[in-house]
């Protein structure tokens, strides 16, 4: 924003300070997370157009308390093992029912209700919860068993991190917990691979089976956790050559490496996707859809042969999808509209002769 000055001079305006008023900036900030209720105000930042395009930049201050309330309110919820591989609706149905469970023993106060999920990843929810206490409660017991119509799930819970936290702990991890992933394994180099990545890297502890569910084998990524001081002699790219000089080549992904949530690949992160820069998808074909069409005008074929009820026939049933034609084809001969093809009053006649077994609305 900018100001005019003595002399007709525009002068940039200091950003608004919401520090001086975080009591009110936090209760903005519960409306929105708690009850949905938001509110435009010109101060939460301004518009910024320059060589990275035209976008809404926050104000800062207003932001640090936003981070603040949400470290206070949020945890993570990771479902491991078998869990990872429930649809979304179950995961959800867990959650609300571990809030029913501790709802009905009165853990906190009655007017706590439940909480904001937001889906993070594959096996990874944000939980909002409506008062700081169910948080921190949820933080110090750190890993527990959902369950849910008699089965139990393991999850663990974690306090929230920004983005930015999130990968300065990933790297510190890394000094002790350290892995790699060889990326799109080829069929022929998958048998030798973990010798490959010992003698080319070393220092391997172990290797982690390539699927998830063991009832769903399939070949595409391979995990290996590694010794931490691996980490100085791994390289972006794997290469194994078999006899025939044939040179099998996988990337490979290490906890430094960026990680893209919108393509869920690696090497790069979601503002530098390579599927962003391919502009808006192409409107869905809804085929079998019941929805009126939109009138179009009638080709030049259709004002040759008449309007289009009668033109309609044969070319608009062509035009039809394969399993909306036969449903409108089966309404009519429903109706008496059209005739049963002839194989079909073969089937009902069973000679073909005669039109005793024939239903009426078939007979010519």
């Amino acid at each position: 924003m900018e100001a005019e000055v003595p002399g007709g001079e525009l002068r940039p305006t200091l950003p608004t300070s919401f520090w001086a008023m975080e009591g009110q900036a936090r209760e903005s900030i519960g409306q929105s997370y708690d009850e949905g209720v938001m509110q435009i105000n010109p101060n939460f930042g301004k518009v910024v157009i320059d060589a990275k395009g035209k976008r809404f930049k926050v104000n800062e201050s207003l932001d640090e308390i936003k981070e603040r309330w949400l470290k206070e309110r949020t945890v993570i919820v990771v479902f491991q093992d078998e869990s990872r591989n429930l649809t979304r609706g179950v995961k959800e149905d867990l959650i609300r029912a571990y809030e029913d469970g501790w709802m009905a023993r009165r853990l906190f106060n009655p007017e706590v209700r439940r909480g904001r999920i937001t889906f993070e990843g594959a096996n990874v929810i944000s939980y909002v919860a409506k008062a700081p206490e169910v948080a921190a409660w949820m933080v110090r017991i750190a890993a527990t068993n959902l369950n849910l119509r008699g089965a139990d799930y393991p999850v663990t819970f974690k306090s929230w991190m920004t983005k930015s936290d999130l990968k300065e702990l990933r790297l510190k991890e890394a000094e002790t917990n350290f892995w790699i992933v060889a990326l799109r394994v080829p069929l022929e180099a998958f048998y030798y691979l973990p010798s490959a990545v010992e003698g080319l890297i070393g220092g391997v502890k172990n290797m982690h089976p390539p699927e998830a569910d063991r009832t769903r084998p399939k070949l595409m990524n391979v995990k290996f956790d590694m010794d931490p001081q691996a980490r100085f002699r791994v390289d972006h790219t794997l290469a194994v050559e078999s006899p025939k000089r044939e040179i099998w080549k996988m990337d490979v992904a290490t906890p430094c490496i960026d990680w893209c949530r919108r393509c869920r690949w690696y090497f790069h992160t979601k503002d530098i996707c390579p599927r962003s820069s391919q502009g808006e998808r192409t409107a869905r074909q809804w085929t079998n859809s019941r929805l009126p069409r939109q009138n179009r005008p009638p080709s030049r074929q259709e004002g040759l042969t008449g309007h289009g009820n009668h033109s309609q026939g044969q070319e608009g049933r062509q035009a039809q999808p394969e399993g909306e034609q036969r449903g409108v084809e089966r309404r009519q001969q429903e109706a008496g509209q059209i005739r049963a093809p002839r194989a079909a009053l073969r089937g009902l006649t069973g000679s073909g002769k005669g039109s005793q077994s024939v239903p009426a609305e078939y007979r010519a």
